[in-house]
């Protein structure tokens, strides 16, 4: 019989309270980041019946997201546009990763008198930052951490879970080969060979399709070589994001300790997380800061609350009462559940320094900040505008590739689009997928017309302004066609006459083609 401690009114109206603060915290914070633009583009083809392709008739994996892009499409399907369907669908998955853990903790604290691990993840900043974004980042969280704690129970669901996991990421089969191994120790073979099958027939299905076991997305930004100098910028930029935080890892620690010694058939699943972490800190983690910390955040946190309610219940036996921990921790387990709670709650912005806020430290920044709610409006733009053209476009761009549909685009800052550029050698690392150096050779190969900023200021390109939502944005002409030109310059938003001005300046014909860029060779 349980000695129940709690007021079951308080305690559910505190709950109900927690999950209000964390839903509008989620909604205030709604935002889409210009890398779900990608996403987009492959959905909005797909459904369009032109495949998964970002351009028509170029097969190039340029997402990581599979199941992610496919869901976004089906909402074309059923009349949801993706700017509407992630953010709201990332909200949904949110919420259910509370439930999934308030379920968790009930399980194992029933007669608590306040709801602790539930309180500690919604005053988490970052879960509810990520929790739209227009990427899959909250429906990987949420489907990882479901998984994480099946296989916690040993329960068999864990492979369907992480099969799941694996499609909305890559990452996600990191976890579906250990709790397979895991199985396998075991002598449990059928489970194991049946989803790895399943696993095995979607790789075969990439490679009829792509022609490529890895995503592009690998080439651009995983295949660089090791980066740990860089990823320990990216867990020093957590660390200063949550300075109260080193509390849960070390509680985390502890647990993991306990695990090793006494929960053998849960050590696998320690070590898939131990080797995630090592992961992050060996690509160099992400120019978002800590999106890649997210999906193991929960759980991790869910592992230091364990530690804590293990001495809560301890701490109550007569015979563990004379052990001198024991008494102090008797004494001060409400601080301890404090630390818990202002591990997540207290939050410093790591960009913020003498009142100024600055772009990024050491290439990490953040996005929401930098987005805002700008890229969830649909409005401003000029549909279709750039159909005829061949562009180059780099980061924060991806949204005009969207709208204004050009006939061909080059990602030309790491090549997530582009096999050939993914894969180029790079000389300096430097921020997490811009790093990719690029050539005049890169853009006269791939024919480009337009480029949608000047990256090569060595160069003094032509260009023409576009007026989007009253902001005067230049793009720079690499190759001249009249017939082009003329019908874009004929549109509102529009204006061409800085370029009229460097013909009649040059003494050029506008009614000619010209090549304003330049080759490597010369």
């Amino acid at each position: 019989m349980f000695d129940l401690k709690r007021n079951f009114i308080f305690y559910y109206l505190l709950v109900a309270l927690v999950f209000l603060y964390a839903i509008y915290q989620a909604y205030h914070w709604r935002w889409i980041c210009d890398d779900a633009y990608i996403s987009f583009v492959y959905a909005r083809n797909l459904w369009e019946g032109n495949g998964l392709v970002f351009n028509l008739g170029e097969k190039v994996e340029g997402y990581t997201n599979f199941l992610w892009t496919l869901y976004l499409s089906f909402g074309y399907f059923v009349g949801i546009k993706p700017q509407l369907l992630s953010v709201f669908t990332g909200i949904f998955f949110y919420i259910l990763l509370l439930c999934l853990f308030f379920d968790a903790e009930n399980k194992i604290s029933f007669g608590n008198v306040y709801p602790l691990l539930i309180v500690h993840l919604a005053f988490l900043f970052h879960l509810y930052i990520f929790a739209s974004s227009g990427l899959e980042t909250s429906l990987f969280t949420f489907f990882l951490s479901w998984g994480l704690l099946l296989w916690e129970k040993q329960n068999k669901r864990v492979f369907v879970v992480f099969l799941i996991t694996s499609l909305f990421r890559p990452e996600g089969a990191l976890f579906l080969v250990f709790a397979s191994l895991d199985w396998i120790r075991k002598k449990q073979y059928k489970e194991p060979i049946f989803f790895g099958v399943l696993f095995l027939f979607f790789c075969g299905l990439r490679f009829f399709y792509y022609e490529d076991f890895f995503p592009n997305t690998f080439y651009a930004k995983g295949n660089k070589g090791w980066y740990f100098s860089q990823g320990f910028y990216y867990l020093l930029y957590f660390l200063k994001s949550y300075p109260l935080f080193p509390f849960v890892i070390l509680l985390t620690g502890i647990q993991i300790f306990h695990i090793f010694q006494t929960k053998r058939e849960n050590r696998l699943l320690v070590h898939s997380i131990l080797l995630y972490i090592i992961y992050v800190l060996y690509v160099g983690g992400d120019f978002m800061g800590n999106r890649f910390w997210i999906p193991i955040l929960p759980f991790v946190s869910y592992l230091a609350f364990q530690r804590i309610q293990f001495w809560t219940t301890e701490s109550q036996i007569e015979s563990n009462q004379k052990s001198r921990f024991y008494q102090i921790y008797a004494k001060n387990s409400i601080l301890f559940g404090l630390l818990f709670l202002l591990s997540s709650a207290i939050y410093t912005d790591p960009l913020k320094s003498d009142g100024k806020r600055v772009p990024d430290w050491h290439g990490i920044g953040e996005e929401r900040m930098f987005y805002e709610q700008h890229l969830m409006d649909e409005s401003g733009y000029d549909d279709g505008a750039l159909e005829k053209f061949r562009v180059a476009f780099f980061g924060a761009q991806a949204h005009f590739i969207y709208y204004l549909r050009p006939n061909f685009s080059f990602e030309a800052e790491s090549g997530l689009t582009d096999k050939l550029f993914a894969k180029k050698q790079i000389d300096v690392r430097g921020r997490v997928g811009h790093e990719t150096k690029l050539s005049y050779d890169d853009l006269n190969s791939r024919k480009i017309d337009l480029l949608l900023d000047n990256r090569l200021p060595e160069l003094d390109l032509p260009f023409v302004t576009y007026t989007w939502r009253s902001l005067p944005l230049k793009f720079y002409i690499w190759n001249y066609d009249p017939i082009k030109m003329k019908l874009l310059c004929q549109r509102k938003d529009w204006n061409c006459e800085d370029l009229i001005k460097r013909f009649l300046s040059q003494g050029l014909d506008l009614n000619q083609t010209v090549f304003f860029g330049k080759n490597d060779s010369k």
